[in-house]
C-alpha cells in the first residue's frame, strides 16, 4: 500500500504560518519595541527622581520581555511604594502605575518620630513633627536596627494600629494620642485634651463607635468643657469632670 500524499495546499499553509510566526516573534523581539522612555502614575508623595532611578536598568530593554519580576523587586525596596502595576503604550513607552504607602500613624521614639503606614511598615523618621498630623502612638519600643521598608511587628505596635483601625473614620482627626500600657492597656487623649481610657480588649468597634457618638451628643456638648476623662472600662462610661 503506497503512503498518501500530502495535500500541497496544506503543505504551504503550513510553512507559510512558520514564516509568519517566526517573522512576528523576531518583529516583537526587535529594537523597534525597546523602552526608551517611562511613566508614572500615582506618585503624590514619592519624588520622581527616586524612583527614576529604581527603573533605570529596563531603557532600551524589549517592552513585552523585560524582567518584571526583577523590576517589582527593585521597586519594592522603596519603603513608600506599595504596589507596582505596568501597562505598554506602544511601542516604546512604558506605564508604571503606583500604590503608595501612606502614613497612618506617627510612633514616638527618643529622636523624633517614626511614620507608619496601617500595616506597621516603617515609612520615615521624623526630627521634626509633620505637616500632616496623624495619631501618635506611645508607650512603643521600636528596634534600634528597625529602618525604612520594614514591619515593626511589636505586639504594642499591632494593638495600637488595630484600634485605630476599628475608629469610625470621623472619629480619628479627634484622636491626638494612642498611650499603650506595659499590659497593653489602651487610652486615648483627644485633641481637646480629654483623656479616654478604653482598658484591654480584643474588638475595639462598639467602644470606638459609642465614644464618638457621646462627643456628638447635644447634652454632652453642653459641658464638654468641663470634661477631664470619659472612662469606658467599666459597663457604662463614666464622665469624669
Amino acid at each position: 500500500m503506497q503512503p498518501r500524499k500530502m495535500n500541497a495546499p496544506f503543505l504551504y499553509g503550513v510553512v507559510l504560518f512558520i514564516f509568519i510566526s517566526a517573522g512576528l516573534v523576531f518583529f516583537f523581539n526587535s529594537a523597534f519595541f525597546s523602552v526608551q522612555k517611562i511613566e508614572f502614575q500615582g506618585l503624590a508623595n514619592i519624588p520622581e527622581g527616586e524612583v527614576q532611578k529604581l527603573v533605570s536598568q529596563v531603557q532600551n530593554q524589549n517592552i513585552f520581555f523585560f524582567d518584571r519580576s526583577l523590576l517589582t523587586q527593585r521597586l519594592g525596596l522603596h519603603p513608600l511604594l506599595q504596589e507596582v502595576k505596568y501597562q505598554e503604550k506602544l511601542p516604546h513607552t512604558l506605564i508604571i502605575q503606583v500604590t503608595e504607602r501612606t502614613p497612618f500613624a506617627l510612633v514616638l521614639v527618643s529622636k523624633g518620630v517614626i511614620e507608619v503606614d496601617s500595616e506597621g511598615v516603617f515609612l520615615r523618621r521624623l526630627e521634626s513633627w509633620p505637616d500632616k498630623d496623624n495619631p501618635v502612638i506611645d508607650g512603643v519600643t521600636v528596634p534600634e536596627s528597625a529602618g525604612p521598608g520594614q514591619n515593626i511587628s511589636t505586639p504594642a505596635l499591632t494593638s495600637a494600629l488595630h484600634l485605630l483601625s476599628q475608629a469610625p473614620s470621623a472619629l480619628l482627626p479627634l484622636i491626638g494620642e494612642v498611650h499603650v500600657s506595659d499590659i497593653q492597656q489602651m487610652t486615648l487623649y483627644l485633641m481637646c485634651g480629654v483623656e479616654v481610657r478604653l482598658g484591654q480588649a480584643e474588638d475595639w468597634q462598639n467602644k470606638l463607635a459609642a465614644l464618638y457618638q457621646l462627643l456628638n451628643d447635644q447634652e454632652y456638648q453642653s459641658f464638654q468643657h468641663g470634661v477631664r476623662y470619659i472612662d469606658f472600662t467599666a459597663a457604662k462610661p463614666v464622665i469624669g469632670r
